[in-house]
């Protein structure tokens, strides 16, 4: 992909270039049309005066991945409409409002200004529900990689619906990842996600590698799980899996009723984990996530820093664990809940608002999960009560 391109609010207009947007008109030289002629051929001079020049009034814009810059996660849950009903779902799949297409589309716009303006790279996951069940999803994700900014895309799906030829080729086109929910080994899985989903999951990421995406699994630890991890990893090395995304059991939503983890059984199970990575280097499964130091990751959690998720109703959240409304998408501009939330601004001062984590030796590196927090004691300040050090204070 080139790293540059004109700008999608650009229209050439005989020998001119018109900004859509503001309105402003740019006279084009011979050497100008000559620099518009070869960013469509991918070799323009990036050193010469006038790619400068109109890089640094917008014209041009760079659509790659710019090393300096962190990437800021949007989570986006197209709809809450679902095929499945997982017994530890966070989400009670009750009736939604969800986004017109056109608002989706302001809401990519408003998105890659805030990109823009922050300096940050984009990292996008497009979720549900179902994404799969998403009409016009190949559409939305055309959309959003012709933007101005560079945004990562992936899809997080529980991978029983296969992926069509369409699909499949805006995945190859646009380097889109995809991440699957895995819950165990197959009774276990089963278990929880439903008869037959298991091997349905299964062939869907054996279908992705065999056509050159290699998918992420996710699994989500509870006690119902918390015994056949290196049953179902055996499974996933087999059928091509190079990474899996651990994560814990948020007791919110049908999930309430799953039983997560003490905090001895967590450590426990993040230290047999990074015993397995040895044991299968081929598969990387360390999490970043809070807890996690004790396998020598790192796992910060985001919220108020570099996350923010929009939810089936159209409404931003600090995480969709975190059910804590900032705003609606529909007449709020990221910006105005990104520097406006009260909420948000505590969390970026964690060593002042949050209880024990926001002062413990591993606050930089993990900070303990704050939904979790939330989904126990009502307080996403608390401590995480899925912590050793946090159980001892309670």
């Amino acid at each position: 992909m080139n790293r540059y391109k004109i700008s999608s609010n650009i229209s050439v207009v005989g020998k001119r270039l018109l900004n859509t947007v503001t309105g402003e008109l740019y006279e084009l030289t011979a050497a100008g049309l000559n620099l518009v002629a070869a960013l469509n051929r991918g070799e323009a001079d990036e050193k010469s005066p006038l790619f400068k020049r109109m890089l640094a009034e917008g014209v041009i814009v760079r659509v790659d991945e710019d090393p300096r810059k962190e990437r800021f996660h949007l989570q986006w849950h197209l709809l809450n409409g679902c095929n499945l009903r997982c017994r530890h779902c966070y989400d009670e799949k009750q009736g939604s409002s969800p986004l017109a297409f056109e608002q989706m589309l302001t809401v990519t716009d408003n998105f890659v200004v805030f990109l823009r303006k922050t300096e940050f790279n984009g990292e996008l996951s497009l979720t549900g529900g179902e994404p799969l069940l998403f009409p016009r999803l190949v559409e939305l994700i055309e959309y959003i990689k012709s933007r101005d900014v560079f945004i990562a895309l992936f899809i997080l799906t529980n991978g029983t619906i296969p992926f069509g030829p369409e699909l499949m080729a805006a995945l190859t086109k646009h380097n889109v990842g995809v991440q699957i929910s895995i819950d165990g080994n197959e009774a276990v899985h089963d278990e929880i996600r439903g008869e037959g989903n298991y091997q349905r999951s299964l062939a869907t990421v054996k279908s992705l590698i065999a056509s050159g995406v290699y998918p992420m699994v996710h699994y989500v630890i509870m006690k119902r799980n918390s015994v056949v991890i290196e049953e179902f990893l055996a499974d996933m090395l087999a059928a091509g899996v190079k990474r899996i995304n651990f994560s814990n059991l948020v007791p919110i939503g049908p999930g309430a009723k799953e039983v997560a983890l003490s905090p001895e059984e967590n450590a426990t199970v993040i230290e047999k984990v990074a015993v397995l990575q040895q044991k299968y280097p081929g598969i990387s499964m360390l999490a970043r996530r809070p807890l996690w130091h004790l396998a020598g990751s790192t796992g910060l959690c985001p919220v108020g820093l570099k996350t923010l998720t929009i939810d089936a109703n159209g409404m931003y959240m600090p995480c969709r664990r975190l059910p804590i409304i900032l705003g609606n998408s529909r007449t709020d501009t990221f910006f105005k809940v990104w520097f406006t939330s009260e909420f948000l601004q505590k969390m970026r001062e964690r060593e002042k608002y949050v209880k024990v984590c926001g002062k413990c030796p591993k606050a930089d590196i993990c900070g303990g999960c704050r939904a979790i927090a939330h989904a126990v004691y009502g307080d996403a300040f608390a401590v995480d009560p899925s912590c050793l050090l946090a159980s001892k204070v309670v």
